[in-house]
């Protein structure tokens, strides 16, 4: 009975291992893995072969999955035939049964234990193990799993084969194992680095950003035509000069007959330069520098790139009838990334000031993403600011001293210039969560 016993606990080792090792292969990180094969780790230069590879981990991932599924078998079968005699001898002479049910009774237990044993030490422990350590145990694993590859070949290939013959027949396309993720998932495993300690709560939130700055547009993100410092062509150096001494910013829009005619910016540093060089019968044509013109709903992996072939920081942002609607700048973007920790000169106004009540005066102009943690729950809109909701919730542009009610807050509007409010106060409600 105890060679049995051993052999079936030598058999549960060997379900273990391959289940640490399938875990543990798909739950590597990639980068770890990457970084110690360019330090030289023979292991980790063939493991990154077959991790980067998805019919080379198919295949790797079957000869886990074979192991798996062979030790399984061999151990019930094995053990059912050694164990059940001598259970059910011990039950007919202390139960006085009968043989069949003796029997039968001593297949159940049998399979019962296994069963749970399996479960525990075969499945259970060594999953959370190779999920703890898949790095280290992915690396350990790769040379006895080679071994077991080129045993199992003539296996793998007919089992693949068959599998991926069914797939087709069922018109199912096959798939193999790759390292993918959804930006949904992204934000998780983020969520877990955070909460396990490899990510200070400041890096998570900047990659967080990221993130949702990868989904946004250049609409979403620019400095609206009300916020720009802009004149006509058609003055000259000096009332430009005026202007940029009056201006907090560096740049000066330039247009033809309207705003929607945009020809280009000036530096305010040219407009100095030229003044203080007399260069003002030359006006300021000379100054111009061109900028490009995107869409509103430009992905910001393409508005990156307009300013790279460009080599401009700025392009400005047209509406679908060739209108222009504002100017989003490298600033903007930056600033979406490192919110308020870096600024653009045209956001200055965009501010967050805790009071000694508990509220918080905020811009109108801050974004409803990021307002959450300060509203709680906003109702459905397509607005982007907290003005845009304001206005959205009332109908109308509000006058200072009004009061907007949400689920969890209150807004008291602060100021309004040019038809937007610019500052409010926002006040928690007593029984709300926020």
């Amino acid at each position: 009975m105890i060679p049995s016993l051993l052999l079936a606990a030598l058999l549960i080792s060997v379900n273990a291992f391959y289940v640490a090792a399938e875990f543990a292969t798909v739950a590597a990180r990639r980068a770890q893995i990457r970084r110690l094969a360019h330090e030289g780790n023979a292991a980790a230069v063939r493991l990154l072969e077959i991790i980067e590879k998805p019919r080379e981990l198919d295949q790797y991932i079957a000869t886990c999955q074979i192991g798996i599924t062979f030790s399984s078998l061999v151990n019930g079968a094995y053990t059912e035939a050694n164990l059940a005699p001598i259970i059910s001898a011990g039950l007919i002479e202390v139960l006085n049964l009968e043989p069949a049910p003796a029997l039968s009774i001593a297949a159940f237990c049998i399979l019962t234990g296994l069963t749970l044993t399996q479960i525990l030490f075969g499945e259970l422990l060594p999953k959370a193990v190779a999920l703890t350590y898949s790095d280290r145990i992915a690396l350990a694993m790769y040379w006895p799993l080679t071994i077991s590859s080129r045993i199992f070949k003539p296996f793998i290939w007919l089992l693949n084969g068959s599998g991926t013959g069914l797939l087709a027949l069922f018109g199912v396309p096959a798939s193999s194992h790759k390292h993918i993720h959804s930006l949904d998932e992204i934000e998780l495993l983020l969520a877990d680095s955070k909460d396990g300690g490899l990510l200070e709560p400041e890096e998570h939130e900047r990659l967080h950003h990221a993130i949702e700055l990868s989904q946004e547009t250049a609409r979403q993100i620019m400095t609206p035509r009300t916020k720009l410092t802009a004149m006509s062509i058609r003055g000259g150096l000096e009332e430009c000069y005026t202007l940029a001494l009056e201006s907090p910013f560096t740049r000066v829009l330039i247009y033809g007959d309207t705003i929607d005619d945009v020809l280009g910016i000036v530096n305010v540093k040219d407009v100095v330069s030229a003044r203080i060089n007399n260069r003002g019968a030359d006006g300021i044509e000379p100054l111009i520098r061109p900028i490009p013109i995107v869409p509103e709903n430009l992905s910001m992996d393409r508005l990156m790139k307009e300013l790279k072939d460009h080599h401009s920081h700025c392009a400005v942002v047209m509406d679908e009838h060739g209108g222009t609607l504002g100017l989003v700048t490298v600033g903007d973007i930056l600033g979406e990334l490192m919110e308020e920790t870096a600024v653009d000169e045209f956001k200055r106004d965009i501010k967050v000031e805790f009071l000694e009540d508990d509220s918080v005066c905020l811009s109108g102009a801050y974004k409803l993403k990021r307002a959450s943690k300060f509203l709680g729950e906003v109702p459905d809109t397509d607005a982007d600011t907290i003005n845009g909701l304001v206005i959205e919730t009332l109908g109308r542009v509000p006058s200072p001293g009004e009061i907007v009610e949400l689920k969890d807050v209150t807004l008291e509007i602060e100021d309004v210039e040019h038809n937007a409010v610019t500052y409010l106060i926002v006040r928690r409600k007593e029984d709300s969560g926020v």
